[in-house]
């Protein structure tokens, strides 16, 4: 196989495993919108830093048992989170919209 076969096979696996990771991310993002019309009916507050703490933890220990840079694991966790916490704000002003 040359070197631009491989190449080209290289950027189709890596653009596979993007598609995967934005479907996943999508995936991620409908649980979020549940965890928070959960939250929104019992009036609990969006951050839980308990949970977040644990998933930190449990990133960083992947992370060294893959070799991966913590740190980039925790930027991507860290946006993943964030967006979560947006949902979960939007689903409980949405809730309070309708009980005005």
């Amino acid at each position: 196989m040359s070197e631009n076969e491989d190449l080209k096979n290289l950027r189709n696996e890596m653009t596979k495993i993007t598609l995967e990771i934005i479907r996943l991310s999508g995936k991620r993002l409908v649980l979020a919108r549940k965890i928070g019309e959960i939250k929104a009916r019992r009036g609990m507050e969006v951050e839980d830093p308990k949970v977040e703490q644990e998933l930190k933890n449990k990133v960083i220990e992947l992370s060294r048992e893959h070799n991966i840079d913590t740190d980039f694991s925790l930027k991507i966790l860290n946006l993943l989170i964030e967006e979560s916490k947006q949902v979960q704000r939007d689903v409980i002003k949405e809730g309070n919209k309708l009980q005005v």
